[in-house]
């Protein structure tokens, strides 16, 4: 079995050497049409160099403004312009992927005390506010110890 928790830090590590192009967002007619155009390369002779036609080209391009383009095409398309696609996600607001498993335990651990609290309510043996902390404590260590199988369904 892999170390689960290395792995998360691994990827936060590697996660956090991309911050700086976290603010850069794509260009409003996409990165091959601002590329191409500052190379001064028409659609024509970049079609030539993927092996596409110039209509072609112009689809892709408003393909890549549009969201509709594929990673593939997008590869592709570079190759032509003699770059490189890089591809990542990143977390968003500067989170890392430990603290999105911390709320999700935290967020599960409270359904199910919650659920756990209204049959006790239901039987009238109601616990206190402490108690229920304490609980909700121990259900979030204990998920984030073993991560079952159901970490992530919503319910």
């Amino acid at each position: 079995m892999w170390d689960k928790e290395l792995k998360i830090k691994q990827v936060d590590n590697l996660l956090d050497e991309a911050k700086p192009q976290r603010k850069v967002k794509r260009p409003r007619k996409g990165w091959i049409q601002l590329i191409r155009t500052t190379l001064g390369m028409s659609a024509r002779a970049l079609g030539e160099r993927c092996g596409l036609s110039q209509s072609r080209i112009s689809l892709i391009e408003k393909g890549e403004a549009d969201g509709s383009l594929t990673l593939n095409t997008l590869e592709k398309v570079a190759e032509g312009l003699d770059c490189e696609l890089v591809y990542f996600l990143v977390p968003k607001q500067s989170q890392t992927l430990q603290a999105i498993r911390e709320r999700q335990a935290e967020k599960k651990a409270k359904f199910l005390n919650q659920y756990t609290e209204i049959h006790m309510s239901l039987e009238q043996q109601p616990t206190s506010k402490n108690f229920q902390n304490a609980t909700q404590d121990k259900i979030k260590s204990d998920l984030l110890e073993k991560w079952p199988r159901d970490f992530w369904d919503e319910k």
